[in-house]
């Protein structure tokens, strides 16, 4: 999907990924380093004071936006109608008379930014859309998509874990289908998404207040700061985030591999224990902190951070379906086979699991088990209720 990282910007260490057993023993933070971390003294000299924490107007608009809303909508009489134009009209091409919006990750930036430089992450097009929309008389909102895991396997076992957004647009009563997907994206609204082809209605996601769109704005932007080497700004931007939300791990995970970055690995561990504390499940951490342990020396609590993540990642389906590309690679169809199996078995509504069964079935010259797998995946594209 081309996704926003929301982030884990793990510093790309070596997968590690740990089990599904919950952690008994609460993890507590050395309340002096995370005091430290949280005031800014290691990194500014001194802890920082609120007049230098940013202030971005996420969902402002400029008259110039407000116009080209309105004008673009004018002819849509109901709520599908005036989304469709208004996401048609950002995207189509300025030779075309849109406004000509592409894809790009290289930064984090408002929606009038997004609309100035015409060119937009996930996170910047929805600011941008969603603003858009509210101003036309649409009920539209931030709905947040927890992306599966990703493994890379040709990058030294490589763990990716990316969050994603996209904008929905509430239709009215009247226009709703009273058809539900527990724990899927509602089907009787309007989902507007940047890459809409790559879209999968199936994925966990909700809609999340401006509070938590804000955290992530910032969490991302501190962590592109970082990058760039601007520290001082990075810290900023990453603060302002855990002011607007302290709740998600991932908030936390970042800013404790902000201060991984610089050094600092008293403050790194205390804030990551933290991200920990909230959520012991949250694998990202965890593959973060073996990295840690082993920059410091602690080859114990290395070694146990590691076992943990690799014992949940050899559970998860995606890291099977990546394991039975591996096994294809090698002509090992029926460790293929095996490893799809489980795979479509703990994830059942995963349209490419069931896309490699067929390639697999076919290569072991199965047609009737491609033929199955076939009726599977179309029951799964067009049957969702």
């Amino acid at each position: 999907m081309n996704s926003l990282r929301f982030l884990v910007v793990s510093l790309a260490f070596t997968l590690i990924a740990c089990t599904s057993v919950v952690q008994k023993v609460p993890f507590l933070a050395d309340k002096d380093p995370l005091a430290t971390a949280l005031s800014g003294s290691s990194i500014l000299g001194r802890p920082y004071q609120a007049s230098e924490l940013p202030d971005v107007d996420l969902f402002g608009l400029t008259k110039e936006m407000q116009v080209f809303a309105e004008t673009v909508t004018a002819k849509a009489n109901n709520t599908d109608a005036k989304a469709e134009a208004l996401h048609k009209a950002l995207m189509t091409s300025t030779n075309y008379g849109g406004r000509g919006i592409v894809y790009s990750a290289c930064n984090t930036i408002t929606g009038r930014e997004a609309f100035e430089t015409r060119q937009a992450n996930c996170l910047s097009y929805t600011l941008l859309f969603v603003a858009m929309a509210r101003h036309v008389g649409l009920l539209a909102e931030v709905n947040e998509v927890i992306l599966p895991p990703t493994w890379d396997m040709r990058a030294g076992d490589t763990y990716l874990f990316m969050r994603h957004v996209n904008a929905k647009v509430f239709l009215p009563r009247p226009q709703r289908t009273f058809v539900r997907v527990v724990g899927t994206a509602d089907v009787s609204d309007i989902v507007v998404d940047l890459e809409m082809r790559r879209f999968r209605p199936h994925y966990k996601q909700n809609i999340i207040g401006k509070d938590l769109v804000s955290a992530q704005y910032y969490s991302n932007r501190g962590m592109e700061l970082a990058a760039e080497g601007k520290t001082r700004d990075a810290f900023l931007y990453l603060r302002k985030a855990l002011l607007m939300s302290e709740k998600p791990s991932y908030i936390w995970s970042n800013f404790g591999s902000f201060y991984r970055r610089q050094g600092l690995f008293a403050e790194a561990e205390a804030v990551y224990l933290h991200g920990l504390s909230i959520n012991p499940r949250d694998y990202t951490i965890m593959h973060n902190m073996a990295g840690l342990y082993k920059e410091m020396g602690n080859i114990q609590k290395h070694q146990e951070y590691q076992k943990r993540v690799r014992m949940h990642r050899n559970a998860n389906p995606y890291f099977m379906f990546k394991r039975a590309e591996e096994a294809i690679e090698k002509n090992d169809y029926e460790s293929a086979l095996v490893l799809i199996k489980k795979a479509i078995k703990k994830e059942e509504n995963e349209e490419r699991f069931y896309q490699l069964a067929i390639t697999i079935y076919e290569k072991r010259g199965d047609s009737e088990g491609a033929q199955h797998m076939r009726d599977k995946l179309y029951q799964l594209s067009t049957i969702r209720f």
